[in-house]
């Protein structure tokens, strides 16, 4: 998120441009800048001072550790960015939001951290912004100075609300308490009074907030879809040139609205999603962050499964000319995950664009969905964010958690297994419920993965994940609950907890939580699995110095398998006698190719002996035959399997590192 330089000037760079000057759009696409590693938040250095900086933050990967890179840019030559610095690596862990103010110093939210900070300009040493505890999963940051006093905006999704702190103090208030469930962007917008107001995105809701800064709300606008004006999974917003300029992640585009007496009236937009593989040169692949220059002449997108940022300048004309080579184009082709569950003749699936549980027959060689389970909206039986699935054994029963309405869905499942494979669009049968926010005890609860296990005879235990807290909660089969999951004082607590899986210790069943953020040294690898008794009590953890931002885990009889979205790798893991648990290598890396990933999520032992891994970033799912190291089969999108056609494709088993010894404490 960028800065305002100064309301005044911001008011005054109108899209009409300056006095006799033709009207001009932002939208125009310059230049890209590449390589980076998952770049998250992007900002522009204070018009006055330092107009041509740059200031992008990095998620890090094995190479490169997270840090906010700088690099000169400027909007009046189609020029690659020079690098100029960077600050914060070894100090930052997870960077998501991004500001400079006024006089040069740089503000980086920190989802790890749950903090705020502020590197005073010139100075690589960080200071608190925030009191410990003041944030509960930060994002987006913006700053102004109002009146003489510096206004820093916060958008904490894992509180429901934007926080606001004034001057010096580390204590904010909030903003949007009831209203708000996933605010990912904030800024600060101008009004023609010379007052400012607060925007805030949503991607829950797919909706635009406006508040004064006393938390009064003012209006709100747009809604789920893919047409003009319209939202979907808005990521962050910047108020720049009188428009409220949003990045429209999974319609992968901005768009501009109007502020003043028109508010959430449309401007214009600009971007068309990237078709082919990495495609660029102004075509959009889920833009995260944005940012506008001071002068209102440069807009930074950044774009962290492609690693880049692109930046685009001004043009003649009040919107951008649309491309009519585009028009005929449909909508993209969903991705795959994060979750995913398997049994019996099923695979479901989380399609996160369309806001539905897909399920696939398996009774072929490659998965063959045959229903979308449910639609986008608020009432029982409908999904707004579903992050997480879980198929009981026989596939005859569906878990479903659902982040946007905080709510656990259980559904029954026909399972016919001599019916010749068709659509079956009435599948599902919704059952009963959770609210999860109530079961936690109305504290902000945000839902992640979901497991089962079965500690004794008929006493299935499930787990839901709860982001805001990094715990996970336990419910009996009637959805009553049980206690939490945690770390204890020995493993330190849990800092980014991804996913939950069910494991087997001779007869005794276990909960394998993966823990992104770990607790690794500055520049260390961070990831690690934590293995829970069914008493909640930590047996191990293992995967410490080889897992970097883990996300996937899955296990059968002594073997694990994790994956790893740092490194687009599978990792490999067996238990040993005693229960100590080795590292014993992995597949992957970065590519399309068979055995190649992007981003993989949600990973899955069959119980025939088949590993499927949801190759996220590719739009695709692969299935392995883990004992030969084959690949036997790919689903999804046309254009990311073809690559995958090649038979009995051989696939190297190769330690990550020469880390490979006996892990877990």
């Amino acid at each position: 998120m960028g800065m305002l330089a100064s309301l005044a000037l911001v008011l005054a760079a109108t899209v009409q441009g300056g006095a006799g000057e033709e009207p001009s759009h932002l939208g125009a696409y310059l230049s890209t800048i590449e390589g980076l590693s998952r770049p998250t938040a992007v900002a522009f250095g204070p018009h006055t001072a330092r107009p041509d900086a740059l200031f992008i933050a990095i998620r890090g990967d094995g190479a490169q550790p997270p840090a906010v890179q700088i690099f000169g840019a400027s909007a009046g030559r189609e020029a690659a960015a020079a690098p100029l610095g960077e600050i914060g690596a070894g100090q930052l862990e997870r960077p998501v939001g991004l500001a400079v103010c006024d006089q040069g110093d740089v503000y980086v939210t920190d989802e790890l951290q749950r903090m705020l900070w502020r590197f005073p300009a010139g100075r690589d040493k960080p200071e608190a912004a925030a009191a410990p505890g003041a944030l509960t999963l930060p994002a987006a940051v913006d700053v102004i100075r109002e009146d003489g006093e510096r206004l820093v905006l916060v958008a904490d999704p894992g509180a429901g609300s934007a926080k606001l702190f004034r001057g010096s103090s580390l204590e904010p208030t909030a903003i949007g308490e009831g209203l708000l469930v996933r605010p990912l962007g904030a800024c600060f917008i101008g009004r023609p009074d010379g007052r400012p107001q607060v925007a805030i995105c949503d991607s829950a809701t797919h909706q635009i907030q406006v508040f004064d800064l006393d938390g009064t709300h003012v209006t709100g606008f747009s809604q789920l879809g893919p047409h003009p004006s319209l939202l979907s999974g808005p990521s962050d917003v910047e108020f720049a040139d009188g428009n409220i300029f949003v990045a429209d992640r999974e319609n992968h585009r901005v768009q501009a609205f109007a502020t003043g007496a028109d508010i959430g009236d449309l401007a214009y937009r600009f971007g068309v999603h990237a078709i082919r593989p990495g495609e660029g040169a102004g075509a959009l692949h889920y833009p995260a962050a944005l940012a506008v220059s001071g002068d209102a002449r440069l807009l930074a997108l950044a774009e962290p499964m492609d690693d880049r940022v692109q930046l685009f300048g001004r043009a003649p004309g009040a919107e951008p000319v649309e491309d009519p080579s585009r028009a005929a184009i449909g909508p993209p082709s969903a991705h795959f995950g994060p979750s995913l569950s398997g049994s019996g003749i099923y695979l479901a699936t989380v399609s996160p664009e369309s806001h539905q549980i897909q399920v696939h027959d398996l009774r072929g060689k490659e998965p063959a969905k045959i229903s979308d389970v449910a639609s986008f909206g608020t009432r029982f039986g409908m999904y707004r964010t579903p992050c997480a699935t879980w198929l009981f054994a026989g596939g005859d029963s569906l878990l479903t958690v659902d982040e946007g309405n905080s709510r656990l869905t259980r559904s029954r499942l026909r399972v016919e297994p001599e019916r010749p494979l068709n659509a079956d669009p009435e599948l599902a049968q919704h059952l009963d419920g959770l609210d999860l926010s109530a079961a936690a005890g109305g504290r902000p609860f945000w839902p992640g993965d979901v497991t089962v296990i079965s500690p004794g005879t008929n006493r299935e235990m499930i787990c839901i994940a709860d982001r805001a807290t990094d715990t996970a909660l336990i419910l009996d089969h009637d959805l009553a609950v049980l206690g939490t999951l945690a770390g204890d004082e020995e493993t330190g607590p849990m800092r980014g907890l991804a996913s939950l899986s069910p494991a087997t210790i001779g007869t005794a069943s276990t909960v394998l939580a993966v823990d992104s953020g770990g607790h690794g040294g500055p520049g260390e690898p961070r990831g690690r699995v934590l293995e829970f008794g069914p008493s909640g009590d930590v047996l191990r953890t293992f995967g410490e110095g080889i897992l970097i931002e883990p996300d996937g885990v899955t296990a059968r009889e002594n073997r694990i398998w994790v994956t790893d979205r740092a490194t687009d790798r599978v990792e490999q893991f067996e238990r040993r006698q005693g229960g100590a648990v080795e590292h014993v290598g992995g597949f992957g890396g970065r590519g399309l190719g068979p055995g190649q990933f992007h981003d993989p999520r949600g990973i899955l032992a069959m119980d025939d002996g088949r590993l499927v891994v949801l190759d996220h970033g590719n739009h695709r799912g692969q299935i392995f035959d883990p004992d030969h190291l084959t690949l036997i089969a790919g689903f999804g999108s046309r254009l990311y399997i073809e690559p995958l056609k090649s038979a009995a494709t051989w696939v190297p088993l190769q330690p990550k590192s020469d880390q490979t010894g006996a892990q877990g404490r």
